[in-house]
């Protein structure tokens, strides 16, 4: 049988019901393959002519999809980017409208991971999410507009690939990605009760979590750059009869008080507890 250019001896198919098709190879052909992959460097992979990067994705099949038969779905996959004249915005606290864009003349690195499973159990449903991130600017100097050097006497220049690094040209080489958590989680819990023929009531619960992040490169604590964890409960409760849906939900439930971003010198405040109604109509 030939499967694209690959001709493999004894394979068979078998339909096994709709949208469903086994494949069967026999142990000594799969051998044969992994043999003639083994003894070249390139494992039968002949090189392309036009070299390109792709982004590969792997999962597992949804499990609201017919296709699977299972219970839980899972995901994983990492990534690792390398930027070579990566945009840095410096923003200037006296008038927001106006930025100074550069570009980082080092080697930026943003790589990490990241999980999410799914699970379905008839009318209780769970998801899990997890993301590791690490970021790392590469060599760059710059003064912080907040903290400008006098005019007399005249400072020395701050070169941004050579600096040198005075108490105004900050050397920011290996400061984080702003904005860019090492660690965020989520998780959520959801059952659906059956309230007669066609009717349902839904009860949700949902956990967020945010990992401390920079608001600026500069990492400077004292005026506010850190920005500090944050964790975010949200529930609501849907009820559904036919095409009409009523959801009354609240988000931030523990109300916790925290700064979101950092703009100018200004704190912007994240979302409060809130509550609210929503009427839902299919067509």
């Amino acid at each position: 049988m030939k499967i694209g250019a690959v001709t493999i001896e004894g394979a068979r198919f078998m339909i096994a019901g709709p949208g469903f098709l086994n494949l069967t190879l026999r142990n000594e052909a799969i051998g044969s393959l992994i043999a003639e992959m083994a003894g070249d460097e390139r494992l039968g992979i002949a090189p392309d002519a036009v070299v390109e990067t792709v982004v590969v994705d792997y999962s597992s099949v949804n499990v609201a999809k017919e296709m699977h038969i299972g219970h839980i779905r899972t995901t994983v996959d990492g990534f690792y980017n390398q930027y070579e004249g990566f945009q840095a915005i410096l923003g200037r606290p006296l008038n927001p409208r106006l930025t100074t864009e550069l570009n980082i003349p080092g080697t930026t690195k943003i790589y990490g991971g990241e999980a999410e499973a799914d699970f379905n159990f008839g009318d209780l449903s769970l998801s899990l999410g997890v993301n590791l991130l690490h970021s790392e600017i590469g060599r760059f100097f710059a003064v912080d507009p907040r903290n400008l050097p006098p005019a007399i006497p005249p400072p020395p220049l701050c070169d941004p690939a050579t600096g040198p690094a005075t108490a105004y040209c900050k050397d920011l080489t290996g400061q984080r990605q702003t904005y860019a958590p090492n660690v965020t989680f989520n998780a959520s819990a959801e059952y659906v009760f059956h309230l007669g023929e066609s009717d349902t009531l839904t009860p949700r619960a949902s956990f967020g979590h945010v990992g401390g992040q920079w608001a600026t490169l500069f990492e400077d604590e004292t005026r506010g750059d850190k920005l500090e964890d944050r964790n975010i409960l949200n529930a609501q409760l849907a009820f559904n009869h036919g095409s009409w849906t009523v959801t009354a939900y609240a988000t931030n439930l523990t109300n916790q008080h925290y700064v979101g971003a950092l703009n100018s010198g200004l704190d912007f405040a994240g979302p409060p507890r809130q509550y609210g109604v929503r009427l839902h109509k299919v067509f």
